[in-house]
């Protein structure tokens, strides 16, 4: 089944009511009117851009206001991204405790990602994993795949120790395994500089729920992908990791998934009481992953 905008070649035209249709017909694909989503912006260029979630509903997310309002913005250099999972009620923010309930899985799939996906698709067809419900086409190179679940079946540990497998066995971004995890939101365009503002387009699959012994027979992430290094490198001693290098990989992490920066400045003041001044030291580490990033401060999404 073709994908719902078929532009594929370096000058693709501005935005459609085919991508329109798209982000509206992905969003009623997936998604219960009533599910509370994060809808998120990133933005890529300018003095003002920076990371803004809100929550919405599905039925406020498909109305047409609001979409014109997000392919203003998409438009304007910030890029769209939805969560996976629908998020409780009374409450606007997206840690793991946020989450209603695991209703499904992503597989991001950035190095090899023609070659990857076609292994993935091939082991669909030949019965070792079970059908996805979506695969999207992020850039020209890069593709997600997407499975529904069964949420009676699943918690939050378990979905995301699949992931990881998933992510080891098929050479997916292992970082992109998380249930709190945003993707980006077919019907828009890619605004990360080196990806030549390519539409974000989807194919809808057959797949149905899942369940997690369909996923059992996965080896473990360590075991799924041989690292890619030359022989030199197996005798070259690996320098452990501090606490701090943890830290600085972990917000730049939640960063590109659009959490908020007060909030990680927030959870690194409170873990990390062994510092002289941990308010300072959580303001810095977020202020330089930002920068890092490229982002700085954008424009609210309205929640209505």
């Amino acid at each position: 089944m073709p994908p719902h905008v078929a532009g594929t070649s370096p000058k693709d035209p501005p935005a459609t009511l085919g991508e329109t249709n798209a982000a509206v017909g992905y969003l009623n694909a997936l998604y219960r009117p009533d599910d509370r989503l994060a809808i998120v912006a990133v933005g890529r260029h300018g003095p003002d851009a920076r990371v803004e979630q809100r929550v919405v509903t599905t039925r406020v997310a498909t109305r047409p206001s609001y979409q014109r309002f997000l392919r203003h913005l998409n438009a304007t250099g910030h890029d769209i991204f939805v969560s996976m999972n629908p998020i409780r009620p009374n409450t606007r923010s997206r840690e793991k405790g946020d989450v209603l309930e695991v209703r499904r899985l992503q597989l991001d799939l950035d190095k090899k990602g023609p070659d990857s996906l076609k292994q993935v698709l091939a082991d669909v067809n030949a019965g070792h994993l079970p059908g996805p419900a979506a695969v999207i086409r992020s850039s020209r190179q890069n593709y997600q795949v997407i499975w529904h679940t069964d949420p009676s079946a699943w918690t939050p540990d378990a979905a995301e120790d699949t992931m990881r497998r998933l992510a080891g066995l098929y050479g997916g971004d292992s970082s992109v395994s998380d249930v709190t995890r945003v993707m980006r939101l077919p019907g828009f365009r890619n605004k990360k500089p080196e990806r030549d503002d390519a539409p974000v387009v989807w194919t809808p699959h057959d797949g149905g729920p899942v369940r997690p012994e369909l996923f059992s027979h996965l080896p473990p992430p360590e075991q799924a992908a041989p690292a890619r290094r030359d022989n030199r490198a197996k005798n070259t001693p690996r320098r452990e990791l501090s606490q701090s290098d943890r830290d600085w990989a972990y917000v730049k992490d939640q960063l590109r998934g659009g959490a908020q920066p007060q909030r990680l400045v927030a959870h690194l003041e409170q873990t990390r009481q062994d510092k002289h001044n941990p308010r300072d030291y959580a303001e810095r580490t977020v202020r330089k992953a930002r920068a890092a990033l490229g982002l700085t401060q954008a424009r609210a999404i309205p929640a209505r």
